[in-house]
């Protein structure tokens, strides 16, 4: 089954660009919006650029495709880190990867994307977005996940969807990823109210690891 189905006008959709890389979000056409509308929008920009969460988006803008490290602000760490393994720490949510996976610049830009290890040895990958409303069990991942260690599109299939806990988390989903490269791996969602960000875990190593990595987000 080829995904991601059509999004949402409040989502922005995420486009492949060269070398496995991603370009910036582009926005559906919306309709001419009233005096009022534009007024409300104008508040809610400026309330935003307030935020830790709209700081790091700035920055990521400034900074280019380089790929920035993870926005500023109040830390989130992961509630476990194993030894031999090192937490990613940003102000949403923290996980932990083993510490031979390296950042990766092939897969990883100023968009929201990361991704942690190389395609041989296993990796993690993390795609950040702005999620005014909470995602649902229906929810589709986003298109990187056709293109994380892939050249190119690459279509999957999705299985075993069921509700996790996960600290500071108002939604947590995990389900299986079975693409058609001869790949399998466990993908997490989760949701944060309080920050309107919403952050998709693709996680793609042997099984202690796997396990692990989700421990570190899940408790």
């Amino acid at each position: 089954m080829a995904v991601p189905a059509a999004m949402s006008r409040d989502e922005h959709e995420r486009v492949p660009g060269r070398f496995g890389g991603l370009a910036a979000p582009v926005e559906r056409p919306r309709p001419a919006r009233t005096r009022r509308e534009r007024r409300g929008i104008r508040g809610w920009m400026l309330l935003m650029l307030l935020t830790p969460a709209s700081l790091g988006v700035v920055i990521a803008f400034a900074l280019g495709a380089a790929g920035p490290p993870p926005p500023p602000g109040p830390s989130v760490r992961p509630l476990s880190v194993p030894a031999g393994y090192r937490a990613v720490a940003n102000p949403y949510f923290g996980f932990a990867v083993p510490a031979s996976y390296r950042p990766n610049a092939a897969w990883t830009d100023s968009n929201g994307d990361f991704f942690y290890g190389d395609p041989l040895h296993g990796w993690v990958a993390e795609t950040l977005l702005v999620a005014r409303r909470s995602p649902t069990a229906a929810t589709r991942p986003p298109v990187t996940f056709r293109f994380f260690a892939e050249g190119r599109s690459t279509p999957y299939t999705l299985s075993g969807g069921h509700p996790v806990h996960v600290a500071g988390a108002s939604f947590a989903w995990e389900l299986d990823v079975h693409s058609r490269a001869g790949w399998r791996a466990v993908a997490l969602d989760t949701w944060s109210r309080r920050s309107s960000t919403e952050m998709w875990m693709l996680v793609r190593a042997p099984g202690p690891v796997t396990r692990a990595v989700l421990a570190s987000v899940r408790g």
